[in-house]
């Protein structure tokens, strides 16, 4: 058994069968079978069911892909550990961010881990946090700076680096009454339901019993404060995500009682010992410590 027979057997398993793990590997078919037959003989145990056309992983074999997951993602740590030079650190990350952190806290990371670790290069994806989590999972992305999800898969872990307070946002010559009766005054602008800041904000309404008056759902904070600014409406959003060039034009409100997201970092099990992946989540953490000192 090597290496190379794990990751076949895993691309098999992601593929859904021999020809696509080929062609995601740039192999034959045939290739493909005779690797997967030389691993159960290694093993003498079978990993898959030939009754089936094409081939399925049976129980065992989808169990001993869980592991030979974690087995890979050892292995490639030690890789990166091997290429890592003294006191400096070479290749390449690949990193998700979510808008809301893409616009605070991703500026001054890149900025800081280019002056500190010159020859390491830092690929950047923006998304959703679902999306990115996935892509994580799928070894997509190495890390991705997310909403703490309300499941995550076995194979990874969150680590939280920054807790954000979800405010009221109204612009200031909407300002009247106290927050309930804003809410239930004006149009709202509610964000994505279905993602993490949507999940909290509507929890929070319901704990309220605040029937509001939605009138659009998005998946942008950073739009969302812009309509705001527009008087089109107010919203529930973390606080550090309205642009600089609205905070003037924007009032700011707690909820009653406080509410805040997490955010913080996505990986593989077996990466949390890779010091690329490590260096890119330590400094995004020392940036989101040092936001929350000056609040």
């Amino acid at each position: 058994m090597d290496i190379r027979q794990l990751r076949t057997l895993v691309a098999v398993a992601d593929g859904g069968s021999f020809s696509a793990a080929a062609e995601r590997l740039f192999m034959t078919q045939s290739a493909v079978s005779m690797q997967m037959k030389a691993l159960e003989e290694h093993l003498g145990a079978m990993l898959f069911d030939r009754t089936c056309r094409p081939p399925m992983l049976n129980s065992r074999g989808l169990f001993f892909v869980q592991h030979a997951r974690s087995v890979i993602d050892g292995f490639d740590a030690l890789a990166k550990i091997a290429k890592t030079r003294e006191g400096n650190l070479v290749g390449t990350v690949r990193v998700g961010v979510i808008p809301s952190v893409a616009i605070s806290l991703l500026p001054p990371a890149l900025l800081r881990l280019r002056q500190v670790y010159p020859s390491l290069l830092v690929k950047i994806v923006s998304g959703l946090s679902p999306e990115l989590a996935f892509k994580v999972q799928q070894r997509d992305l190495d890390v991705a700076i997310v909403t703490e999800p309300e499941r995550i898969d076995v194979t990874s872990v969150f680590d939280p680096i920054r807790i954000e307070e979800l405010k009221l946002v109204v612009h200031r010559e909407l300002v009247h009454g106290s927050v309930r009766e804003m809410l239930e005054r004006y149009r709202f602008i509610r964000f994505n339901a279905t993602m993490g800041v949507g999940r909290i904000v509507d929890a929070a309404l319901r704990s309220m019993n605040v029937a509001t008056n939605d009138v659009m759902e998005l998946d942008s904070i950073e739009l969302i404060a812009r309509f705001v600014g527009m008087k089109l409406g107010i919203t529930i959003i973390p606080s550090c995500c309205v642009p600089p060039d609205l905070s003037t034009a924007l009032s700011e409100f707690s909820l009653e009682p406080a509410v805040h997201r997490r955010v913080g970092f996505v990986t593989r099990r077996g990466n949390l010992d890779a010091p690329n992946v490590q260096a890119v989540a330590e400094m995004f953490r020392a940036i989101g410590e040092g936001e929350i000192a000056r609040t």
